[in-house]
């Protein structure tokens, strides 16, 4: 894992925001200029909603794009702790302008999320490998519903695509795994704040957080940090 990420410091996320929205369009672009589809799998939460702003209002051909959510809380979509609501709300002018949405929204009620899980891996492996994944961090080191110390969070390539997780004192959730975020063409973090960079650097350091999966000797990753909020 000698490649180092590229950096892009921002004073604030505003600016941070900008640029990944900026960054992301460029990547689809590249892509869609080699195939018919592109696909970008996207955070939620609370700090990506300026990118995912600024992401829909780009100059793209939105009718060949598919967006994804990288992971999702196994509730449905109208649930308050759900991230689809806000996350297509941010999305609004893409989707309107025809872009694909792919939900991981619990649907059918009784489904367990294992099954869910399977169901879903079939319609996110014709995607495989994504061309684009943008990832938030949380102060633990987790990306997607991938945390320390879980299982989900081992690269294994007889894994599927989708994963359930069971994280400690929260409701399941439903994430790409550790292998369908590390193969995919292009990866960026986003995410602020000094405490996020130190957990950050010590990741890279002792390369035990999950955030550490999406570096890989086959492409840069590019992080946005913003300074402040």
């Amino acid at each position: 894992m000698s490649r180092r990420p590229i950096l892009h410091l921002h004073a604030d996320l505003a600016g941070a925001s900008q640029a990944l929205a900026h960054w992301v369009a460029a990547r689809l672009l590249a892509a869609l200029g080699q195939q018919e589809r592109a696909s970008v799998a996207l955070p939620g939460g609370s700090t990506p909603g300026q990118f995912l702003a600024a992401l829909a209002k780009q100059d793209l051909p939105w009718k060949r794009i598919t967006l994804l959510p990288t992971d999702e809380r196994f509730v449905p979509a109208d649930h308050p702790r759900s991230n689809e609501r806000m996350m297509r709300a941010a999305l609004d002018p893409a989707l309107r302008a025809g872009a694909e949405w792919l939900s991981f929204a619990r649907g059918e009620p009784g489904l367990s999320p294992e099954a869910f899980a399977k169901q879903l891996a079939e319609r996110v492996a014709r995607l495989l490998p994504l061309d684009v994944v943008v990832c938030g961090m949380g102060e633990d080191g987790h990306i997607a519903s991938l945390f320390p110390g879980e299982p989900q969070a081992r690269l294994d390539p007889n894994v599927p695509c989708i994963v359930p997780a069971f994280p400690i004192g929260l409701e399941p959730r439903i994430s790409l795994s550790a292998m369908a975020l590390r193969e995919a063409g292009e990866a960026a973090l986003l995410f602020s704040g000094e405490e996020k960079w130190a957990v950050f650097v010590d990741a890279l350091r002792l390369l035990h957080k999950p955030v550490t999966l999406i570096i890989t000797e086959n492409r840069r990753l590019h992080v946005f940090f913003a300074k402040r909020t």
